[in-house]
């Protein structure tokens, strides 16, 4: 698709300390971010790549008890790491994904949300033909991706995504762009529903 596929982050104690970072509710603004998803209780919430929970525990919180989060992982020592957290919800549900297959139930989910994870996906075609069949007819999928187009964001620029290159690949996957959020401070928020 014109680009190169980032490394996925290793899991060690050093990448587990960078996506937990206490700066990231500085850098990122994760909360404008949830705030802007309209996300409800008793939603069910797939968050792809969830790492060590830091996006995940803060849906779990927005959807409530009726709810669940699906949190999605190929490496399963970032589930363990997120399965121990001490102030995880108990509508959390990990699953171990793998670079082919989601794993994620047939149309279940109102939003899958993708945080700076889509640009590491090796086979994104495959990814996006699961997430397709995971979604509700009406769910939305949310790709945040640090900016590729900024140059003053202090990322390595193969973690890093253009707004038109992403747009370009989930519209050549059937997925359509129905939002495009610039609001935050490194990351673009884009909003897809299926074609």
């Amino acid at each position: 698709m014109g680009r190169a596929i980032a490394p996925i982050l290793s899991c060690n104690e050093e990448s587990a300390a960078w996506l937990s970072r206490q700066e990231r509710w500085f850098e990122e603004q994760p909360q404008l971010l949830l705030d802007a998803l309209s996300i409800r209780q008793g939603m069910t919430i797939a968050d792809i790549g969830a790492g060590t929970g830091f996006m995940t525990i803060q849906l779990a919180h927005r959807v409530g008890r009726r709810g669940s989060v699906f949190a999605s992982d190929l490496q399963p020592q970032m589930l363990d790491v997120l399965s121990n957290q001490p102030d995880l919800p108990a509508n959390v549900i990990p699953i171990l994904s793998t670079p082919y297959d989601t794993r994620l139930p047939v149309n279940t989910f109102d939003l899958i949300l993708l945080v700076d994870v889509y640009h590491e996906t090796p086979r994104p075609d495959l990814l996006l033909k699961g997430l397709r069949r995971a979604l509700k007819p009406n769910g939305r999928l949310a790709l945040v991706e640090y900016r590729k187009e900024d140059s003053r964001i202090p990322i390595n620029s193969y973690h890093k995504m253009s707004a038109r290159q992403a747009t370009l690949e989930l519209q050549t996957n059937r997925f359509r762009l129905i939002q495009r959020y610039e609001h935050l401070p490194w990351q673009h928020r884009l909003i897809f529903m299926k074609r």
